[in-house]
């Protein structure tokens, strides 16, 4: 899973535009948009950020700059434990064509010392937008983490997984995205859903932060 071969396969999968999200880390974001404009793929700049309650929350960003800013205030919000490359696999970073630049020595898989409402707003302070991750799955999940999913209008957006099902008073109201949310390149999927904007990363971003504000 390198920026360039995650972009690449996305291109294969007939996919237009993308999220990068590693958990608690953006910093292969700026390998894999290089690698969108090569492709024309569209990419989204973000993270998947774990908060104290064990909450997955997705983070989208405009730019790239925005997200290495925030990227950093979470980082230092992880816990200072180091990553063990024999359990966890090398936590590299990318540059210049899938090129390795150096490693993140603190474990990503942690969850942060943030409440989920300190990660919303970390997020929003660098002008993201936040949104509940596969709140329908397993203990990271939104409604698994909290026993279950607040209703609106908190959080008006939230990413369903469409493999398993969703209490309906979850979803009733909500504006829900649906990804593969892959950690390998033969999960990525091709088109799950598709969204009425023109193909890129801003119309998707601007649908994504209207349907959160209203």
């Amino acid at each position: 899973m390198t920026p360039w071969n995650m972009v690449g396969m996305a291109k294969i999968k007939g996919l237009d535009v993308i999220a990068i999200t590693d958990h608690n880390a953006v910093l292969n974001a700026e390998d894999a948009m290089a690698a969108g404009r090569e492709y024309g793929v569209e990419v989204i700049p973000g993270m998947e950020i774990t908060s104290r309650e064990e909450v997955h929350m997705l983070a989208y960003f405009y730019t790239l700059e925005d997200a290495v800013a925030a990227g950093e205030k979470v980082y230092a919000h992880l816990p200072a434990i180091s990553n063990q490359p024999m359990l966890f696999g090398n936590q590299i970073i990318m540059r210049n064509g899938d090129t390795p630049s150096g490693t993140l020595d603190k474990l990503l898989i942690n969850a942060t010392d943030l409440s989920v409402d300190e990660v919303c707003e970390l997020i929003r302070a660098h002008n993201g937008i936040p949104l509940p991750a596969h709140i329908n799955r397993g203990s990271n999940g939104m409604i698994g983490a909290l026993g279950l999913m607040p209703f609106l209008p908190e959080y008006p957006v939230v990413e369903v997984y469409k493999g398993v099902d969703c209490p309906s008073y979850a979803t009733k109201g909500r504006f829900l995205l649906h990804s593969s949310d892959a950690h390998r390149l033969e999960d990525i999927q091709e088109q799950v859903f598709e969204l009425p904007v023109e193909p890129s990363a801003k119309a998707v971003l601007d649908l994504i932060r209207t349907k959160s504000e209203s």
